[in-house]
């Protein structure tokens, strides 16, 4: 009776640390594994993955019976371990001869506080924590079951503890946290994609950009009213059709007067299909299209949605006092993301012309942000968005060529001048001391 009483506690050890494991593999697992992997096992029929979902879903429930799993079975390890392993090792005290009851009794706790921290942290921890990072979608699927029958039955007592834990943290002024709460922040989703190696160089370039998106607005990238091409309804149509060949844009607006009366889209499709038209341009009133209007301060991934939704690739920007101040288009935001986009058509220069590699010139459309990241430049003001804004507010006047100042470590001087805007500047890289010498 004593043989099989023994052999019972035995197991007993054997299934709490075993225990300890499921419960420590099913916190890491459920936290690990993508939501998107189990949703595609759930659409492909397999029934362990609708209560795998379910865990994954709600994942601070399930966390904190996690956690109640492994408080409860480390407990009972300790009660139960240590004792275990003392009465296994009494025959061999009674062998080398050791009788002292208070040196059994302590020699006994050591070896047994050893065996069993050994292996909770071996097979209890370690090894279940590997499994489950490694084997995160497998591990879920196996664990998602039991567990969510262990949540079912301590349901009440991990609600208990929750509200306990809560109202303790909010005693010194801490608010608990909740599934949002563990979300990344964008810096730490910029970190991640900047160290990790899972994405090749350029989709970390989008993803990056992607998460800028939502700090650009409008008056960022938009093009400015000054340059907009636009069709008139007063305007003869051979006015408009010559305009739009010799712009070969596919869209322009269509203005009453002038580009603060825009009155609607006009495909260029639409527009040839009138070739060969007489009279005024107000015959385009009849294949113009709806236009859409964003206040230049709109967020591009606001603008992006809106886009997407109404089925347009084109809006006009609109300042505070109600003017025009702009067009932006999706080409326009998707440069944000992958970089600048030509078709055969574009046979503008770059933005930026390489003349040495300590000499460059800049076109003064160019947007700061894009200026700014890649000539290591820190614009004080975010007044201006682009390079001619900047060094007109740098120099404080309207420039004339042939004038300087410091951007950084650079010497920019003023190449050509139109219609009281910096047309380029060429920068010239200074040495440390005058770049210095300039800043202050």
């Amino acid at each position: 009776m004593e043989l099989i009483y023994g052999i019972g506690k035995i197991a007993l050890v054997v299934l709490l640390v075993l225990l300890n494991g499921f419960f420590v593999a099913a916190e890491f697992a459920i936290v690990k594994v993508r939501a998107t992997q189990i949703d595609s096992l759930v659409k492909s029929g397999m029934r362990r993955a609708r209560i795998a979902q379910h865990v994954v879903a709600n994942l601070d429930k399930y966390l904190s019976a996690s956690q109640l799993g492994i408080t409860m079975t480390s407990l009972g390890l300790g009660w139960v371990g240590e004792p275990v392993v003392a009465h296994m090792l009494e025959p061999v005290f009674a062998w080398v001869g050791i009788s002292d009851p208070t040196l059994v009794s302590t020699i006994s706790f050591a070896v047994g506080f050893t065996i069993i921290t050994f292996l909770h942290i071996v097979i209890g921890e370690q090894a279940p924590k590997w499994l489950a990072i490694q084997r995160a979608q497998r591990t879920t699927l196996f664990v998602a079951g039991p567990l969510h029958l262990f949540l079912v039955v301590f349901r009440p007592f991990i609600w208990l503890l929750n509200v306990s834990a809560n109202t303790f943290l909010r005693w010194f002024g801490i608010e608990p946290v909740n599934e949002s709460d563990m979300a990344h922040s964008e810096e730490e989703l910029r970190l991640l994609l900047s160290k990790g190696k899972v994405l090749t160089t350029t989709g970390r370039t989008i993803s990056l950009a992607a998460i800028e998106l939502r700090n650009r607005t409008v008056r960022e990238v938009m093009v400015p009213r000054t340059n907009v091409a636009f069709l008139s309804t007063e305007r003869s149509m051979e006015e408009n059709l010559a305009l739009a060949e010799e712009n070969q844009f596919t869209r322009y607006p269509l203005c009453e007067k002038d580009l603060d009366n825009i009155i609607g889209m006009i495909h260029l499709k639409d527009l040839f299909k009138l070739k060969g038209t007489q009279g005024t341009g107000s015959r385009l009133v009849e294949i113009k299209r709806e236009m859409l209007f964003v206040p230049e301060t709109t967020p591009l991934e606001k603008v992006l949605n809106l886009f997407l939704s109404n089925r347009v690739l084109m809006a006009v920007a609109v300042d505070e006092y109600g003017g025009t101040a702009g067009l932006v288009t999706l080409e326009n935001i998707l440069e944000e993301l992958v970089g600048e986009i030509r078709d055969e058509f574009d046979v503008e220069p770059s933005m930026v012309q390489k003349v040495s590699d300590h000499e460059y010139v800049v076109d003064g459309t160019m947007p700061l942000h894009d200026f700014a990241r890649m000539f290591d430049v820190e614009p004080e003001s975010k007044d201006v968005v682009t390079v001619s804004g900047y060094a007109i507010q740098l120099i404080g006047r309207v420039p004339e060529k042939g004038a300087t100042v410091h951007m950084g470590r650079w010497l920019a001087t003023v190449e050509t001048t139109e219609r009281k805007k910096v047309k380029a500047l060429r920068l010239r890289k200074l040495p440390a001391e005058q770049a210095n010498a300039g800043r202050r």
